[in-house]
């Protein structure tokens, strides 16, 4: 930052920071409460990361915001900032949130999909449903999350696995090629070529 001050690029340049792989351990807390999960682990704190921006003169100073934002989203962002035109016949994940960098609403995501080795879940800001079929109430996230039964009668919860279920049957990520994790993957041999792997 102190580089981009001197040759008076401050004003000009985004600076993104952001963490990686969730949060380290499991028994960190905010303000005294202990967080759910931790990295490797499918709770809410093996995805959420610290993730800032700064754009002196263009990004409002000390805002904070409760928009999902998934790391697909980058690309999409700087595309936009970029004024790049991406291939209108190609399918991407991210979604644009340059608007939020200049103190607009925009248009924030409805869900993040979180996957790890042959586990993944679909979450909205409230609700998370996973590959078990398990829904969870994330309104107290990211301290707690709370199992919702598969026959429970809240009105909202219903419709929440209905909407998350929809998701993951259009991302259908069962369909795809997953690595386990946690492995070291060999290098192909020559004259072999290496599958592809699915993606979302």
């Amino acid at each position: 930052m102190a580089v981009l001050d001197r040759l008076n690029l401050r004003e000009r340049t985004l600076v993104v920071f952001a963490g990686d792989n969730g949060t380290a351990r499991a028994s960190g807390t905010i303000r005294g409460r202990t967080l759910s999960g931790q990295k490797a682990s499918m709770k809410d704190c093996g995805a959420h990361v610290p993730f800032i921006a700064a754009w002196k003169g263009t990004a409002p100073a000390g805002k904070v915001l409760r928009d999902l934002v998934d790391f697909t989203d980058l690309s999409a962002t700087f595309a936009d900032l970029a004024g790049a035109v991406r291939p209108a016949d190609v399918a991407f994940d991210g979604r644009s949130f340059a608007p939020q960098l200049r103190g607009q609403p925009g248009r924030p995501r409805e869900w993040i999909f979180v996957q790890l080795g042959p586990k993944w879940y679909v979450r909205e800001m409230d609700w998370k449903l996973n590959n078990d079929g398990e829904l969870f109430d994330m309104k107290e996230a990211p301290f707690e999350e709370n199992p919702v039964a598969a026959d429970a009668q809240d009105a909202a919860a219903a419709a929440a696995r209905k909407r998350l279920q929809a998701v993951l049957d259009q991302l259908n990520p069962a369909g795809g090629k997953t690595d386990p994790g946690g492995s070291r993957k060999k290098a192909p041999k020559k004259g072999r070529k290496k599958a592809p792997v699915a993606t979302t």
